[in-house]
Formats: structure tokens, sequence, C-alpha cells
């Protein structure tokens, strides 16, 4: 099925409709009806959980000149639902205090992108000192097709008041796409080529109280789904747009008045050394371009849909400095095995390419770790030393990356840490991979 029947999503929006109204009708029957003991014990439980529905409108935005090219509509939409947690002061939470008392949430969205249109016509630059021996024009325009996300958010408060709360969120999770790249019924879309994506996104919102428990909220929201690379076509879709939302927020008043009613224990910084190893896989781009715009309609590689995937490896080695209880910044090495380089070099040779190729590179880069609690949030960017991976990789790949990945630290194994982690060159994934890291703390 190319996307997701109208109905059904018309049908999704009244049922979150419904269920926010038989929410409000049943917590305010229940404020009326408790007694004053139950009032009392309320503050333990449900005030720490409230939801949030959303309608997005955006906008594909376009990239590069080859995107600029067959782009047609860009229109998406987006309904989103959201369940939302907050610690409290009188939870005495160190790390929620430090972080100003910040909301988690799991979201699911309904993305409607079948609206984005893609058709590449002869005078792609792909094809500009190309005969038509080297492509077929589509008789019909590609759809991006619709999609579902189930992400978790985290939302950082900027400003928290009596009416009004300025806020940025960080979003991260996986998302499915009712279509992808085919050579038969979806032969334009170079953004998607697998069903199963990642989600990453953020958000720069304002919301006021306009009831005790309830808001109205505007943002500015982008979102990016991509395959980190485990498939090929992988351009990504990247799409901005407004957001107009409604919250329902019970433990707002409580969280406004209790700011500053608990102090944690003061955190000593300290230093230390963080030993990061990990194993993870690619496609390569330069399969995608062999097949699309280097061979004749006769070949039968020509527009082939399946592609080798290969193995990647990497050591890291940073010294980090802890700067403060949720926080921690430094520099390392980064040094990464690239199985492909004899398939680069292959294609190379096959189109009279004579250049260097080398399955190791290694870079510098800078970091930075968020913590919350045993979670945490790795960022990194980096530029090459040496790295030798081909023509195509020289031509089109920047000299610098950027690292994204999730971990989680396991205490009883001496605060080993295990994650996943997606490299890549500005929005668009070089390999994924699963890491294992180990801190070693330098001083007391």
């Amino acid at each position: 099925m190319r996307c997701f029947h109208v109905d059904k999503y018309v049908f999704v929006v009244k049922a979150m409709i419904v269920v926010c109204c038989m929410q409000s009708g049943l917590w305010a029957h229940a404020q009326f009806s408790m007694t004053d003991t139950a009032i009392m014990e309320r503050p333990n439980r449900l005030p720490h959980w409230g939801y949030e529905a959303e309608f997005q409108a955006g906008r594909v935005l376009v990239l590069d000149k080859y995107q600029k090219s067959y782009m047609k509509d860009k229109a998406v939409y987006a309904a989103s639902f959201k369940f939302t947690h907050v610690s409290l002061p009188s939870d005495n939470d160190a790390y929620a205090h430090d972080f100003h008392y910040p909301t988690f949430s799991i979201v699911g969205r309904f993305c409607k992108n079948d609206g984005a249109t893609m058709y590449r016509s002869a005078d792609y630059p792909h094809w500009n000192d190309k005969s038509d021996d080297y492509y077929e024009l589509a008789p019909y325009n590609t759809h991006l097709g619709n999609s579902f996300a189930i992400y978790g958010a985290f939302s950082y408060p900027l400003y928290r008041g009596n009416r009004w709360e300025l806020a940025v969120s960080a979003n991260l999770g996986f998302a499915y796409s009712a279509t992808k790249y085919d050579r038969q019924t979806s032969v334009d879309n170079d953004m998607i080529g697998a069903h199963l994506l990642f989600y990453a996104g953020g958000t720069v919102s304002a919301t006021y109280r306009f009831a005790p428990s309830w808001g109205i909220k505007g943002a500015i929201d982008y979102w990016h789904i991509s395959n980190g690379s485990t498939r090929q076509p992988n351009r990504s879709a990247n799409i901005l747009g407004p957001t107009l939302g409604v919250v329902y927020y019970p433990y707002y008043e409580q969280l406004f008045r209790q700011t500053g009613t608990f102090t944690p224990s003061a955190f000593h910084p300290y230093f230390y050394l963080n030993f990061k190893g990990g194993v993870g896989v690619q496609t390569r781009t330069e399969d995608w371009d062999r097949t699309q715009y280097k061979l004749t309609k006769d070949h039968p590689d020509f527009r082939r849909e399946d592609f080798t995937l290969f193995s990647v490896a990497s050591v890291q080695t940073d010294i980090m400095y802890r700067y403060a209880r949720i926080g921690a910044f430094g520099a390392g090495v980064d040094v990464q095995y690239c199985s492909c380089y004899s398939h680069i070099r292959d294609i190379d040779k096959e189109f009279g390419i004579d250049t260097s190729h080398n399955p190791w590179a290694v870079a510098f880069d800078l970091k930075h770790t968020f913590f919350y609690g045993n979670v945490s949030l790795a960022l990194g960017a980096g530029v090459y030393l040496f790295r030798q991976m081909g023509d195509f990789s020289r031509r089109n790949d920047p000299f610098y990356f950027n690292r994204i990945g999730v971990h989680y630290t396991i205490p009883k194994l001496h605060h080993l840490t295990a994650g996943i982690e997606v490299k890549a060159h500005l929005t668009k994934a070089d390999f994924t991979e699963l890491v294992i890291s180990y801190p070693l703390r330098l001083n007391r």
C-alpha cells in the first residue's frame, strides 16, 4: 500500500480530540469527588504526567542542486500525540534540578508525506552530459510516502513563568515509511531507501498557560528520517515547519511554585579518559551513483535496488572533563576501519579512475556528553587527518564529520556503557555502529 488511507488519518485526529475531552472531564470529576486525603496523595502520582496533541505543517528542505532539480511539491503535514513526564522538586532528583526540571515525552507521530513529490527530468544535473542510453524518465511523479514515528523527546526549559514557558527539545527514535525507492513505482525517490528508519529532530517552542493545567503551544519543528546508511539510497528527508498544539500538564502549578525548594549535594568536577570501541555496518553511495548514473539501460545492474552491506569498526580515545553532574566535554582521536575499500577500488578501476584507497581513517574530534542518570547523549564533531576512500568520496565528502549516539551506563560493570551511534557528513549518514565505552577517572 503506497500510503495510509486519508479516512484513517482523520479518524486518528478525531480520536485524539475525544481522548483529550474524556481525560479533561474525568479529571474535573475527580477533582470535585475526591476526599481530602486523596487530594493530599495526588502530588505523588498523577501530577508527574501529562499529554499533548499537536499538528505540524512543514516543508521538505532542499539541500543541494540535485534535490532542487527534482523536488516538485514540498508540503507535508503531521499529527502527534505525546505522553509527558516531569520530576518535581519534591522528588529530590539531582539531575532534574540541574536541568531545571525538563520534560520527558514518548511521542507517536503520523506524517502525511505523500503530498511531497519528485520527478527527475532530462535536465537532471547527473544526466547533463549523458545520452538517453543512461536514463529512463518515469511516466509519473514519485511520492515521498507517509510515515509513522515513535520517539523520545527531552525538553529543556529556557524560561518558566506563571503563564509562559519557553523550551528547546531534542528528539530521537525510529520511524516506518510506507514507501521507499523501487525501480517500478518509486524510481525518483533517492531520499528514502528502507521502510525502517531512524528519526531525529529538534523543536523550539513557546507555551501559554490559559488554565491551571492547560496550555496552547506554538513551535518551530525540524525532523529528519533516514536509514543510517544501512540501505541505499539514503539522502534522507529533512522537514521544517510550524507546530500548534494543546498541552495538558497538571504538574505545572506545583513545578512552578516548588522551584528552589530542593538543593542537591555539590558536584565535584573531574577528568577521565574515555575508551570506546564500536562495530557497525554501512552501504556505499558509490554503488548508488554507479547503478543510477554510470551504467547504460541494458546493464544488469542498472537501477538495482539491493546493495552490499559492509562492516565497519572504530576505536575512540578521548580525554574528558566532567564539568557538571549533567555534562562533560573533551577531545580525542577517532580511528575508523571500513571493509568496503577494495570494493570502491574496483568501482574506480571499472571507470578508469586511478586514485588512492585505504581501509583506515584517522580523525581528531571534539566531544560533548549530556548525562541524566544512567542515560547519556554523546555528540561529536571531527576533522579527518587521514582518509583515502576513493574518487567519489574525495569529490563529495567534506573533510569533517559529526557523530550522535545514545548510551546506557551499567553501574554493576564499573560504569561500562553500551549504546548506538551514527556517524554522518552533515545530514548524510556514513555508518551506524554499536559501541561500548569505559571511562577511567583520573582524579578524585
